[in-house]
């Protein structure tokens, strides 16, 4: 199953490769990651999809509160959401 976590992050050389990298030594498959700005000026968004039970998003969460750079992550899968796909056809 997949799950969707947001985590906001401060807007810093190096977060994404910090957070990456967790992911990689614990051995997680990241679906998808997109990273952007918020309003809030030094904060950014991340949107990481991974594949996985219930159990290990709750460990990846725990693991990226750990992180320092992380200011809150929250798991978004069983909200009620709205999906769009792009594609750019020539």
């Amino acid at each position: 199953m997949q799950h969707t976590l947001i985590a906001l992050v401060e807007d810093r050389p190096g977060v994404l490769n910090r957070v990456a990298s967790l992911f990689r030594r614990r051995q997680f498959n990241i679906e998808s990651l997109t990273v952007g700005h918020t309003e809030q000026p030094g904060i950014s968004r991340m949107t990481i999809v991974i594949d996985s039970d219930q159990t290990n998003s709750e460990r990846v969460t725990s693991y990226l509160h750990k992180l320092v750079n992380v200011i809150q992550v929250e798991d978004v899968s069983s909200r009620p959401v709205v999906t769009r796909d792009l594609a750019m056809i020539k």
